[in-house]
């Protein structure tokens, strides 16, 4: 939430956005080096763009002089905008760990945990007991699944991320088991039929080219999971080892569509 929060707030003062946008084959910073760059814009700080494996953005003062000038790079300007992120940051983080810590002291409204939960929001903006955002991808990398009435496991995957691949067995052995009560969907920004045969993937997979779904649900990592109920209610999101045969059975059988506290 913290990356996406500063994203957000970054991406709100880019300049000159349309004017901005050009394309290089390569961006090399530092040791690093992006392929298929599309520049799409810069604030006083950083320049944000497209690249090979998703969306970046990297301190302005780490590029050449070249696209520094090209991007109206002031030093002392930049020094005060991070000088002024970084106090809003320290405070963000203060008021995030006074919450968790006086969660449980909370009288009026005690937290509300249970056997069946995998996991207990800690923050008013977790998708734990919401309505799922709008599951509506650019399209679909086969046959669209029938969504409606099931339990539904939607996996957030790269092509190019091994931990992705490891877990697609565990997530084939779910869909074959609960193919009654249970639709596992894979979500990827970029990844095609030829990545879907490779992983060996048993369940359908969607293509959201501007991950407009892990924006909304806060997705920074991958693998990663939503879980959600037939009454479409999030039942948990996090790391897929979570979501074990034995526990999905015990959510089914517990199923009546309300919100997980």
């Amino acid at each position: 939430m913290m990356l996406r929060f500063v994203f957000v707030c970054c991406w709100g003062l880019l300049t000159s956005l349309s004017a901005a946008s050009f394309k290089v084959d390569y961006l090399s910073v530092g040791p690093t080096t992006y392929s298929n760059v599309t520049i799409l814009g810069a604030n006083v700080t950083d320049l944000y763009f497209r690249h090979s494996r998703g969306i970046a953005n990297v301190k302005l003062k780490y590029l050449s002089p070249a696209l520094q000038k090209q991007f109206n790079y002031d030093p002392k300007a930049a020094a005060e905008a991070e000088k002024q992120q970084n106090e809003s940051d320290l405070r963000y983080q203060t008021d995030e760990a006074t919450i968790f810590f006086n969660h449980g002291l909370q009288s009026e409204k005690p937290p509300a945990s249970s056997e069946n939960n995998l996991a207990d929001p800690i923050s008013d903006r977790s998708l734990l007991g919401r309505p799922v955002p709008t599951v509506d991808p650019d399209g679909w990398l086969g046959e669209k699944p029938v969504l409606e009435g099931k339990f539904l496991l939607i996996d957030f995957w790269a092509p190019w991320s091994i931990p992705c691949r490891k877990c697609v067995p565990d997530l084939n052995a779910l869909q074959k088991k609960f193919k009654d009560k249970l639709t596992v969907v894979g979500w990827t920004s970029e990844g095609n039929s030829t990545n879907v045969n490779e992983m060996k993937m048993e369940f359908a997979s969607a293509v959201d080219s501007k991950s407009k779904l892990s924006a909304s649900a806060d997705v920074t990592s991958v693998p990663c999971v939503l879980l959600v109920d037939s009454k479409g209610i999030v039942r948990y999101q996090g790391h897929p080892g979570a979501i074990t045969e034995k526990k999905m059975e015990a959510l089914m059988a517990n199923d009546k569509g309300e919100a997980a506290k």
